[in-house]
């Protein structure tokens, strides 16, 4: 009896390392900003790209690790990195229950909030059934042939979903802007009923010079997202005009949402009047007009790729579109 419930017991450890390490695993640019609020909470230096490295490789490391105890296989090896990870996870959700900064501990990416003493608990409990599970290590019958192909097949799988993950939107949505949520202007949810503000989420943008934050209840409408400028990647910048051109001519009202200055990214804008054979003046007026501001946050919460599109009809989020499937920069010459 005691054996059985020592083996359940690294199994239901196994499986809630799994869903940990997938959640990261599925939202790289989430698990980034958590890990990029987590280096700012350590007084070290801030990299989106490390960020994103850092929080799927720790994804992928807690996911195989998950499944090795699912499978029970290498359990002498598996228990030792088990409790290394816990070990820091648990000394890491203390300091964060002590100095109480204002995060969370994403240790579900942002599919699950907990509270710093919830996750601190959490982390007593699974320390406390790791002992019991794998202290001491029962002397394990020889491991078969379908568990060393349920794991090798259940880390491969995980590593293509990663990759697809880094390049395209989440799998599941967890955000506030998920597909099918119904959004309004910052000033029009305040004016909203409470129950009102239950089914439906604020998207604050900040129009430049006079303008007013724009009806995105009504019609069509297409957000390029934009958190980060590349400075001198003239491929991406060109990709981004083609993909506004070729928005305004299916229909939609364009959104250009950046979360950086308004003066750089006018820069940028204004770099294409330099090059007249690809876009126009007219063109040149209507990105212009179309640039709006907010937070990091909110840019990367509605679309999680740089340059992505959201799709909006009527206030209600249709689909997303990430950059890599802009057209190719050749389209635009049909569109001159």
């Amino acid at each position: 009896m005691n054996t059985m419930f020592k083996k359940w017991c690294s199994i239901a450890i196994g499986l809630l390392y799994v869903a940990s390490g997938l959640l990261k695993v599925m939202d790289p640019v989430g698990t980034g900003l958590i890990v990029e609020a987590y280096f700012r909470f350590m007084h070290l230096p801030e990299s989106v790209l490390v960020a994103k490295i850092l929080g799927v490789v720790l994804g992928a490391l807690e996911t195989a690790v998950g499944f090795a105890a699912v499978f029970c296989v290498w359990p002498r090896i598996t228990r030792w990195i088990m409790l290394g990870m816990q070990s820091a996870f648990t000394l890491l959700s203390l300091t964060l229950v002590i100095w109480h900064p204002q995060m969370h501990c994403g240790c579900f990416g942002e599919a699950i909030h907990l509270t710093h003493w919830q996750t601190f608990i959490k982390n007593i409990v699974l320390m406390g059934m790791l002992w019991f599970a794998y202290f001491p290590l029962l002397e394990a019958t020889m491991t078969k042939i379908w568990q060393y192909i349920a794991f090798a097949s259940s880390v491969i799988l995980m590593a293509g979903f990663a990759v697809y993950s880094w390049y395209y939107i989440p799998v599941i949505d967890f955000t506030d802007y998920k597909i099918g949520t119904e959004i309004v202007s910052q000033g029009e949810y305040w004016n909203l009923s409470e129950e009102e503000r239950e089914t439906r989420s604020a998207l604050p943008m900040l129009g430049t010079g006079d303008k007013q934050d724009p009806d995105i209840t009504k019609w069509k409408w297409a957000i390029i997202s934009l958190y980060d400028l590349p400075e001198d990647d003239l491929l991406f910048w060109t990709r981004f005009m083609v993909n506004f051109r070729i928005l305004k001519k299916q229909g939609y009202e364009v959104v250009v949402l950046t979360s950086a200055p308004e003066s750089q990214m006018r820069e940028k804008i204004q770099m294409f009047a330099e090059l007249p054979f690809l876009c126009s003046e007219k063109i040149l007026g209507e990105m212009r007009e179309a640039l709006y501001l907010t937070s990091r946050t909110t840019v990367i919460s509605l679309n999680r790729n740089n340059g992505g599109v959201t799709f909006l009809t009527d206030g209600v989020i249709t689909r997303k579109r990430v950059a890599k499937d802009y057209p190719e920069i050749s389209s635009v010459f049909r569109y001159n």
